[in-house]
């Protein structure tokens, strides 16, 4: 159940990009961390010319992990305090990246590179390839873009760029389609796999769910943007994938792997006996973060997570991945063993559902963490973009009781939708899923 609305976060906000302002009254304690993270912003582009653009592109996984949040920086700035100034930055920023695409021989859009030093084949490791989460990650933030101009109002003085950006972003989307990438897997929802031209054992491999959720992400995002119905049932299929993966114990506590096989594809193409890709808890804090993230988001659309869902997932968080603590806090892994030192098991998503999360994810031991890393260029900046942006842009808009965002997807799961809904929908009971450590006992294979 959802925290009162009136103790959210304890500060007063205003509803966010309903129109140019007011914008978010920010917590007095939070002000240094905004101003240091607005300060940033000039020294930041110099890692957004042209020039270091076509570096990002030459390894294009690179414009997920940097690049991208190097350009969101100006469009949260924005979105925070209604200066023009950062929204142009932001096309300036876009624009120098957007120099870098090419296209392949079926005309596809796409940052061509090349692969990372473990994905690339052998037999052509210097090829340039597409990267899938690359092209999602892009898409997201072009439709991000589209949705803040629109719902301030402004929509017509960008009207060019939003009707390029679209167009683009769906054409980085529809091509995974077009390439085969997109895989549905009958009651348990739907994939994405890798590019074919990759590695062996890297090649045609299901996406892990961290990846799910930046995918399931542009996918919400362009269906607010574009309307289009069939974003939204790919996401509500990802969704059922992940929740088909939860393995929940006698303590109502979800538990998930890092990577798990969904199909043919997944069999070791040297070894039948084996997967291509190990299984096993998540290994990093971020990815833990991120997997978390896709069955939040689709709870509050209204969509295949329950209150009880979130419960159990509240229950991961304060029972299985941190001690609890706020002044000495240790983080573990999904399966008991400690996290690597530096790896921080916190889903910040988590907050609008548990006072002690809230407080660990955006009360004084964050701010204090903040406050230590100001002049650090990516810390104060580009990392401080998430605690921002989280805090008095997105889990506002959660603080209702129930599903925030249900009015979004209500005429998709009214409507086209129920179907899917009525024939996929389900509730996790113990042990919930039990992964096939080998392909000779995943079921759906034989």
């Amino acid at each position: 159940m959802k925290l009162a609305s009136a103790l959210l976060l304890g500060v007063i906000i205003m509803t966010p990009l309903a129109c140019a302002a007011p914008r978010p009254e920010i917590e007095p304690a939070d002000q240094p961390i905004l101003d240091a993270f607005l300060g940033h912003i000039e020294s930041l582009k110099r890692h957004c010319t042209p020039e270091r653009m076509a570096q990002f592109a030459s390894q294009p996984e690179d414009i997920t992990w940097q690049a991208s949040r190097y350009i969101r920086v100006p469009l949260v700035a924005y979105q925070l305090t209604g200066d023009r100034k950062y929204l142009d930055d932001f096309v300036g920023c876009l624009e120098n990246l957007l120099t870098q695409i090419g296209h392949d021989e079926q005309g596809h859009p796409g940052w061509y590179g090349l692969a990372l030093g473990l994905f690339r084949h052998p037999d052509h490791p210097d090829e340039a390839v597409d990267v899938i989460i690359t092209s999602f990650t892009m898409a997201e933030l072009m439709a991000e873009f589209a949705l803040t101009v629109r719902e301030d109002g402004i929509e017509d003085e960008y009207a060019v760029n939003v009707a390029r950006y679209l167009d683009l972003a769906q054409q980085l989307v529809d091509k995974w389609d077009a390439r085969g990438n997109y895989r549905e897997i009958g009651d348990r929802g739907a994939v994405y796999i890798t590019n074919e031209r990759l590695a062996p054992v890297k090649a045609h491999l299901t996406q892990p769910h961290n990846k799910h959720e930046i995918i399931t992400r542009a996918l919400v995002s362009l269906y607010r943007a574009t309307g289009r119905d069939d974003y939204l049932a790919k996401a509500y299929r990802l969704g059922i994938r992940f929740k088909r993966c939860l393995m929940l114990d006698g303590e109502g506590i979800y538990r998930w792997n890092y990577w798990d096989p969904a199909g043919p594809w997944d069999v070791h193409p040297d070894d039948p006996t084996k997967w291509k890709h190990w299984i096993g808890a998540e290994h990093r804090g971020g990815y833990y973060q991120l997997s978390l993230s896709q069955a939040i988001l689709m709870y509050e659309l209204g969509l295949v997570f329950t209150d009880r869902d979130i419960e159990r997932f509240v229950r991961t968080q304060t029972q299985v991945a941190w001690n609890g603590s706020l002044d000495d806090p240790e983080y573990f892994r999904l399966d008991g063993r400690p996290a690597d030192e530096g790896h921080v098991y916190l889903c910040s998503w988590l907050a609008p559902y548990d006072e002690r999360i809230r407080t660990m994810a955006f009360g004084e031991p964050a701010q204090r963490r903040r406050m230590q890393q100001l002049d650090h260029a990516w810390q104060g900046g580009v990392a401080a973009t998430s605690y921002l942006a989280d805090k008095y842009l997105l889990l506002p808009r959660w603080e209702t009781a129930g599903p925030s965002d249900a009015d979004v997807a209500a005429d998709w799961a009214s409507g086209e939708g129920a179907a899917l809904i009525d024939r996929l929908a389900f509730e996790v009971t113990p042990p919930g899923y039990q992964p096939p450590l080998t392909p000779q006992q995943a079921e759906w294979l034989h």
